[in-house]
């Protein structure tokens, strides 16, 4: 009996030994394939090509869609819109969310900036600032770059939130920074501060290249065309500082202080001052176009946006305006019940803007008629962005939410 088992055991060696051999690292791969297919690394989740958007481009990489500052979509927009995903950060979304690279980032006052899956709004990093992010964030090169109240400037690597470079400003960073090719090629990088400067840093080192001093305080984002940078500021004038350091800066006035970012369309300036005046000028002779007021005189802090006919811009007497872009004549004006901080986004033929009722508003372009509303539950200073199908949107609560089209 024992020599049969011996044998019997041998026989078994025999043919199992192989098969183990064998089936061993055919395991081991199917293993590898998948725990990749679930847990897929972050370069592929970058790389993987993105559906072609019918609204909304590829990306969102500024806090206004691009360097002009436009606050201008393309497609058009749906006339009803769900919920995709939300994501809660721990203190209040101020500023425009970014979407890159298949990517959406956000800013909170919790000191955190996220980088979320535009599909499913799962968190792919964390990045801690030293103060509270009131400023939106960047997306240039594959850098996300943001502003903390604190006045620290931070270059990250948008893949995996590796910081690459900062710079300290003199002051609070309230609103989010551009990017721009200098004439000589270089990349920059521009942003405004408490100080009162607006600073012009190498993209790629985070070296000051230049500074231009305003005389107070510089709230929003500078825009940028033509080789030019428009910035408002407390002083109450709108600065405009040529990229190649050979013509002359200039200053517009404004009236009052101004708040919000400027737009730039065909060489015009559009920008809505605190005392309620909402001013068109030329960038290249600083002539003022056409102007307009208030119904109250209440504050301009919302960035207009402009299209080849429109600019639209969003005021703090509950009423969304929307003006010819040539001649300035007033189309329309919408009310909601309270007010608008936010700054629209025009997509085809419906804007896009948020309130300080805690609702997301769908606006038609030509009417000024409401096409569809969602109660996000708390006020909304954050801004719309739209791009790959979806429009993404955060509220004081520290809600992110991405919107889809509902069918």
């Amino acid at each position: 009996m024992s020599r049969y088992r011996t044998n019997t055991a041998r026989l078994l060696s025999r043919i199992l030994l192989p098969l183990l051999i064998v089936a061993l690292p055919i395991a081991a791969m199917i293993a590898f394939i998948l725990y990749h297919h679930q847990k897929p690394h972050l370069a592929q989740v970058a790389e993987h090509p993105l559906d072609q958007p019918t609204f909304g481009g590829q990306a969102w990489p500024t806090i206004r869609g691009d360097s002009a500052m436009t606050g201008a979509a393309s497609g058009s927009l749906p006339s009803k819109l769900k919920p995709a995903w939300t994501f809660q950060t721990g203190g209040a979304i101020k500023s425009a969310p970014l979407a890159a690279e298949g990517l959406v980032f956000a800013a909170s006052e919790d000191k955190g900036l996220y980088a979320l899956g535009v599909l499913d709004g799962k968190l792919v990093w964390r990045f801690e600032a030293d103060d509270p992010l009131e400023a939106g964030p960047l997306w240039a090169d594959g850098r996300v770059l943001i502003g903390s109240n604190k006045g620290t400037f931070y270059a990250l690597d948008a893949a995996n939130g590796r910081p690459l470079w900062q710079f300290d400003a003199g002051g609070q960073i309230a609103g989010a920074a551009n990017a721009a090719i200098d004439p000589n090629g270089r990349a920059l990088v521009l942003l405004g501060s408490y100080d009162s400067n607006l600073y012009a840093l190498d993209a790629k080192t985070g070296q000051k290249v230049f500074a231009r001093e305003a005389g107070s305080y510089i709230n929003g984002s500078p825009a940028i065309a033509q080789g030019i940078a428009v910035f408002g500021s407390c002083d109450g004038f709108v600065h405009t500082v040529p990229l190649d350091g050979r013509q002359s800066a200039r200053s517009i006035d404004a009236g009052s202080y101004v708040a919000a970012g400027p737009a730039i369309r065909d060489s015009v300036m559009y920008v809505g001052s605190y005392e309620g005046v909402f001013t068109a000028a030329d960038i290249q002779t600083g002539k003022i176009l056409w102007r307009h007021s208030s119904k109250e005189d209440d504050a301009f802090f919302s960035s207009p946006a402009v299209n080849d006919m429109y600019a639209v811009v969003g005021c703090r007497d509950h009423r969304l305006y929307c003006f010819d872009r040539d001649k300035g004549t007033l189309l329309w004006t919408f009310e909601a019940a309270d007010d608008f901080d936010s700054s629209p986004v025009i997509c085809g033929d419906k804007i896009a803007v948020g309130n300080n009722d805690g609702r997301l508003y769908i606006v038609d372009l030509r009417s000024g008629k409401e096409v569809f509303s969602y109660t996000l539950g708390s006020p909304v200073v954050s801004s719309p962005a739209v791009a790959q199908n979806k429009l993404f949107i955060g509220c004081d609560n520290g809600l992110l939410f991405a919107f889809e089209a509902a069918l």
